[in-house]
């Protein structure tokens, strides 16, 4: 994805959070906020409305965690549409840019504080299997 490009991106655990997503509509603005600490994934984006309602997460693999997690850029984004799936549950597709706004960051725990981060941030840089191989040896 370039700068200039803009790029769609379908919500992910949409099935838990059908209140939240039946009240979204397209043209609102959703934020992405890193959760250090969820359990299932510590690079997890969650997917934020304009009425600051989880509507979801960024899938796992997807681009938009290369760019936050990688390549230290942020990302603006949209509710493109919102519509129903094969499953008859809702679904939101976001249309999205890449930007240098920073990416908020909050506890998967509600009510207590976002994580602080680890010396150097929290970047999440990608390992060839030499590098991995180089650390497991220096650990011997």
């Amino acid at each position: 994805m370039l700068d200039d490009d803009v790029d769609f991106l379908r919500v992910v655990g949409v099935s838990h959070y059908q209140d939240a997503v039946s009240r979204c509509s397209p043209g609102e603005a959703v934020r992405f906020v890193h959760e250090p600490d969820n359990p299932h994934d510590a690079t997890a984006l969650r997917v934020v409305s304009s009425l600051g309602e989880t509507i979801g997460y960024a899938p796992r693999n997807s681009w938009v965690h290369h760019m936050i997690h990688q390549s230290g850029r942020g990302v603006s984004a949209v509710v493109h549409s919102v519509g129903y799936s094969r499953s008859c549950l809702l679904g939101v597709l976001l249309s999205m840019a890449v930007c240098d706004d920073e990416i908020e960051r909050a506890s998967y725990y509600p009510g207590r504080p976002a994580p602080e981060p680890p010396p150097g941030g929290f970047r999440y840089w990608i390992s060839t299997p030499g590098d991995v191989e180089r650390r497991v040896a220096g650990r011997r």
